[in-house]
């Protein structure tokens, strides 16, 4: 199962809060990233949790925000976490707003949890699943090998690959007869 901002925002040593965007918590994180550029886009690939203190913004600008969460959104950016006391000592209602109105997620990320620290935690997930699907592929070549050297014919081993594919798998012959 894929790391998403619920993972986050659930994993205890973070103590992140959700401020706006709740109802979409279920999106996919493919990395987090820290930026205090003013349009980080060109530097997204989609699926980042952006993690920003908000060095170069006017966070309180309502109108400035609303091109910045914009942008991000229109980049695939699943979510923005601000943190707190560092320019800001609590988050700029004009940043919540346009996320609400963006449905982009805005997490509060508390002064004593670094970006490091967020950054370890979806490098660690992220491993994680990468680990279980090499594993589950291993497994699943060891079953199809066993069945293979059974003796139990195509017909069983390819039964038990259309099982693993969740799908279905088909065995031509040299006419392209199945």
């Amino acid at each position: 199962m894929p790391l998403t901002l619920a993972s986050l925002v659930q994993h205890s040593a973070l103590k992140l809060t959700v401020r706006a965007g709740a109802d979409r918590l279920d999106a996919p994180v493919r990395w987090a990233h820290a930026s205090e550029l003013t349009d980080p886009v060109p530097y997204m690939e989609g699926g980042e949790f952006l993690l920003v203190t908000a060095t170069n913004l006017d966070a309180e600008n309502p109108e400035a925000m609303r091109r910045y969460v914009r942008r991000l959104a229109g980049a695939g950016v699943v979510g923005l976490g601000f943190a707190v006391g560092v320019n800001y000592d609590e988050l700029p209602q004009a940043l919540i707003d346009a996320a609400e109105e963006a449905k982009l997620p805005l997490l509060e990320v508390p002064r004593r949890t670094p970006f490091i620290a967020i950054a370890k935690a979806v490098s660690s997930a992220i491993a994680e699943e990468q680990y279980r699907a090499v594993t589950a592929g291993f497994e699943v070549q060891r079953e199809l090998t066993r069945a293979a050297l059974a003796g139990d014919g195509p017909g069983e081993l390819l039964t038990r690959l259309a099982a693993h594919l969740d799908g279905w798998a088909a065995l031509y012959d040299a006419a392209g007869q199945v």
